[in-house]
C-alpha cells in the first residue's frame, strides 16, 4: 500500500479565464458556488492518496490562492492534506519544474516518491480515479496516466501548398490530410498524471537543458531523441526514455476550457449531486 505522506500533489493553476468568458483566472472560476481549484482540490483530498499539494500559480493569483487555501473551511474538509503555494513560471513546463524544486525538499530523501499533477481545470475528476491512478503508478516502472478512448476520426495534416497561379481565396486556413491513424491506436490522455519524483525531475531537466541548447545552436543535437513542444507531463517522460502507463479514465475528468465546457460542467455536477 502507497504512504500516502510520499505523494504529492502539483495542481496547474496559472491559466486564464478568456475562452471561458470571464475576466479572472480560470482556477477561481465558480462553477455552482465553488471555484475550479476548490473543486480539484476537494477530489484530491477526498481521494485519500495525497499526502500534500501544492497549487502552481502566477504572481498576481498569489494572494487569491492564499485565501482560498487558508480559509478554514477549507483547511477542514482538505485535511490531512496539507496544501500550499508555488509561483509558476512563463510555461506550463517551467511552471511544473519550479513545483517539483519545491516537493525535492518535501520528500525526506525519498528520491522514489510519487508526483501527480493536476490541471485546475479537470475539476469533477472522481476521487476514485485519482487513487487509481497513483496506485497504477506505483506499481508501475514511472508512471501512470489516464485516458479515454478517441471518438473522432484523427487525421495527420501538413500546411497545404497551393502552386502559383492558383487561387487561394477559397483555400484560407486549408490543410492537407497525409494520413488516418488507427483510431484503436488513440487515447485521449488526461489528468491526474502521476511519475516518480526523481524521474520526472530527470525528464524536465533534460527538456529544459535541450530546450535552452536549441535556441542558442538549433543545428545541434539536444540530447533527446525528439525535441518537441510537451503538451502534456508524460510527453516529457516518453521523450526521456520512461514507460508511462496508461489506464482507463473518466468522462468526468473532461477540461473545462471553453464557455461550452462549462455549461457541460454545470449539467454534469447538477447530475451527479441530485
Amino acid at each position: 500500500m502507497i504512504n500516502t505522506e510520499h505523494v504529492f500533489a502539483l495542481v496547474a493553476a496559472a491559466g486564464s479565464g478568456t475562452r471561458l468568458g470571464f475576466d479572472t483566472p480560470k482556477a477561481f472560476v465558480e462553477l455552482r458556488g465553488r471555484t475550479l481549484l476548490e473543486r480539484s482540490l476537494d477530489a484530491l483530498a477526498e481521494s485519500q492518496s495525497v499526502g500534500h499539494a501544492i497549487v502552481l500559480v502566477s504572481p498576481d493569483m498569489r494572494q487569491r490562492a492564499e485565501d482560498i487555501i487558508k480559509h478554514p473551511e477549507n483547511k477542514l474538509a482538505w485535511a490531512p492534506m496539507g496544501v500550499g503555494i508555488e509561483l509558476g513560471g512563463s510555461e506550463r513546463v517551467d511552471s511544473v519544474y519550479a513545483g517539483l524544486l519545491k516537493v525535492q525538499p518535501l520528500a525526506a530523501g525519498r528520491p522514489d516518491s510519487l508526483v501527480l499533477i493536476h490541471d485546475a481545470a479537470r475539476c469533477l475528476v472522481p476521487p476514485r480515479l485519482v487513487s487509481e491512478v497513483v496506485t497504477a503508478a506505483g506499481d508501475a516502472p514511472s508512471g501512470a496516466i489516464p485516458v479515454v478512448p478517441v471518438a473522432d476520426t484523427i487525421k495527420v495534416i501538413e500546411p497545404l501548398g497551393v502552386p502559383t497561379g492558383h487561387t487561394t481565396a477559397r483555400l484560407d486556413g486549408a490543410e492537407r490530410v497525409l494520413s488516418t491513424p488507427p483510431r484503436s491506436t488513440l487515447r485521449a490522455a488526461q489528468t491526474p498524471q502521476v511519475f516518480r519524483l526523481d524521474q520526472l525531475l530527470d525528464a524536465n531537466e533534460r527538456y529544459l537543458n535541450a530546450m535552452e541548447i536549441g535556441s542558442a545552436h538549433p543545428t545541434e543535437k539536444h540530447g533527446l531523441d525528439s525535441v518537441r513542444e510537451a503538451t502534456d507531463d508524460a510527453s516529457l517522460m516518453e521523450m526521456a526514455g520512461y514507460e508511462v502507463v496508461a489506464v482507463p479514465g473518466h468522462h468526468l475528468a473532461m477540461k473545462i476550457t471553453t464557455e461550452m465546457d462549462y455549461r457541460v460542467a454545470e449539467m454534469l455536477l447538477d447530475g451527479r449531486e441530485n
